[in-house]
């Protein structure tokens, strides 16, 4: 399944856009747009996919969603009475929306690598979380000037050490490996090569490195093994085909390079928090 692209509705008189979303369902279908968005789940629990993960969510959580960063939210209906309500506070905005050059003031050096930072997911803790939550809550009621301050003190929270965590893991492609090629390459002839066998050898002789000398790179690069890189684009080209076809779970298994159906289910729930199957109904 594509995500639909959702324009952000910021009115001529208004710089970005509050929602604040009430009601007894508050799934929202999977989409992506081309803003920033911060969002205050004030009430409810249920879970949501972002980028390349599925987590849950519950009252008092506060997540941080970069452009281009396709997602969606569930209800756990089942823990909703009839007078409960699932309640959202969400704030979107362009980077640009305080001028081009705001984010590259010597006094913005976090907020600049905070929102220059492609693909990012981001949750949010302790103090960080409070003061945010706190701040999203005033931003309904407030108008013009004062609106506006409410924005720039969040800011100011993202840009102070926040205590935060990623929600998924973004593969970047701008990485250069010892100087020789840089990480799309790699990634590009992994996926190529999905449904068979890809040999750290062959891999290694592309940079015209050792194997030893590569895995020492690539986990310096990028964080993660690269049997691991492997595993995860299987997980994500499985996923795809979850998605947006009916094949049977075998045949997925077997287009995405798992040459054991049981250790493609142990390793998809081990990525993703369920199986296959669930996470095709997700999607149904």
């Amino acid at each position: 399944m594509v995500p639909v692209r959702r324009p952000i509705p910021i009115l001529p008189a208004q710089s970005f856009a509050v929602k604040h979303l009430r009601g007894l369902d508050c799934s929202i279908p999977y989409h992506v747009h081309d803003a920033h968005e911060l969002i205050l789940i004030r009430s409810g629990s249920g879970s949501f996919y972002v980028g390349n993960a599925i987590r849950q969510f519950q009252t008092g959580d506060v997540f941080l969603l970069a452009p281009g960063v396709p997602h969606w939210f569930r209800c756990d209906r089942a823990a909703v009475r009839d007078s409960d309500e699932y309640e959202f506070v969400v704030l979107q905005f362009y980077k640009s929306f305080l001028g081009e050059e705001y984010f590259d003031l010597p006094e913005h050096g976090m907020l600049k690598r905070l929102f220059g930072a492609e693909g990012l997911a981001l949750s949010f803790e302790g103090l960080t979380r409070d003061s945010l939550a706190e701040l999203l809550l005033s931003l309904p009621q407030a108008i013009g000037q004062r609106r506006l301050m409410l924005v720039l003190w969040i800011l100011a929270a993202l840009g102070d050490n926040p205590q935060c965590a990623p929600l998924h893991q973004a593969i970047s492609t701008d990485i250069e490996l010892g100087g020789k090629t840089s990480l799309d390459h790699i990634q590009t002839y992994v996926a190529d090569r999905l449904r068979d066998r890809i040999y750290l050898e062959d891999v290694a002789e592309l940079l015209n490195m050792s194997v030893a000398t590569f895995c020492r790179y690539f986990k310096q690069s990028t964080g993660r093994t690269f049997v691991d890189f492997v595993q995860e684009m299987r997980i994500e080209h499985a996923c795809a085909l979850l998605r947006a076809t009916s094949l049977p779970i075998r045949e997925v298994s077997e287009d995405s390079g798992f040459h054991s159906m049981a250790h493609f289910i142990r390793l998809f729930k081990r990525l993703k928090g369920l199986t296959p199957q669930a996470f095709r109904k997700m999607f149904a």
